[in-house]
């Protein structure tokens, strides 16, 4: 055989393989309907077998999960994707992988809302958190943890229940912690995780610039922000600082606004969803 004819059988071999698409993934069930005229409030939560269901959501609150990469803002969105509320479950087959199941919300949005859309980085207005002490020390609330929070091996038996946290010092002493009502304890975190929970408080998304490693406990108790004409009955700590001076003065550290390329999620066709 010649070399050109080797050549030639070789690239009739590969042109297949270049064409070929990876197999289709989908969700086994796929509920959407109309949520009733007179539904209160909305919920969301996650079955150990996977499935997702959603009451009384709107269509934004859960687009992300369409998006081929991670992303905190989306663009694009008709308005009837932020009013209209509707009721969605979804079954992924027990042996997918988190990969499929983020392709099986793709394939559900491209066929049950015809979604067309794509990632792209822009430029956004956000905020670096640094260490606020230019020795480094950091605030007497945040301290390095010892506790260890990684996943237990595969086959590990699940360790004993612990009765429920009475106070600051529970939380300190478990995996996982209290996010709320100008409160913050948790036991063992890494700052990459934790800035995750400030976009809402600092009004910007938020990136770990610290050069902090491993995981920490804190204690933060700051004024949550007021949304102008909200009101709530829940206790606020006694003479709590805004939430930026309580970062420096409780954790040795501050925001520093800074401008950043962050992914986008730009929507360009979506209609609403066939029921069934």
């Amino acid at each position: 055989m010649t070399r050109l004819a080797a050549l030639f059988f070789v690239a009739i071999a590969i042109v297949p393989a270049l064409y070929a698409q990876p197999p289709r993934v989908e969700f086994d069930v796929v509920s959407i309907k109309r949520s009733a005229p007179d539904a209160v409030g909305g919920r969301m939560r996650t079955l150990p077998d996977g499935t997702q269901i959603m009451a009384n959501v709107s269509v934004s609150q859960f687009i992300n999960a369409a998006s081929p990469a991670p992303v905190r803002e989306v663009v694009g969105l008709p308005d009837w994707a932020e009013s209209e509320r509707y009721d969605v479950t979804v079954k992924p087959p027990s042996d997918s992988t988190p990969e499929q199941r983020r392709q099986m919300w793709q394939v559900m949005f491209a066929d049950r809302m015809k979604l067309v859309a794509h990632v792209e980085d822009r430029e956004r207005d956000t905020f670096a958190l640094v260490l606020a002490r230019s020795d480094g020390r950091l605030g007497p609330q945040l301290k390095p943890s010892t506790l260890d929070c990684r996943p237990r091996p595969p086959g590990t038996p699940p360790p004993p229940p612990l009765p429920a946290p009475a106070n600051d010092s529970d939380y300190l002493n478990r995996c996982g912690g209290r996010f709320g009502n100008g409160q913050i304890v948790v036991g063992s975190t890494s700052l990459d995780s934790l800035v995750l929970s400030f976009a809402g408080l600092a009004g910007r998304q938020v990136f770990n610039r610290t050069g902090l490693q491993g995981n920490y406990s804190l204690t933060l108790k700051f004024s949550p922000p007021r949304t102008p004409g909200a009101t709530s009955d829940a206790p606020l700590p006694d003479d709590a600082p805004e939430f930026f001076t309580a970062l420096q003065e409780q954790l040795g550290l501050k925001l520093q606004p800074e401008k950043t390329m962050v992914p986008v999620f730009v929507i360009e066709r979506l209609e609403r969803p066939t029921d069934n």
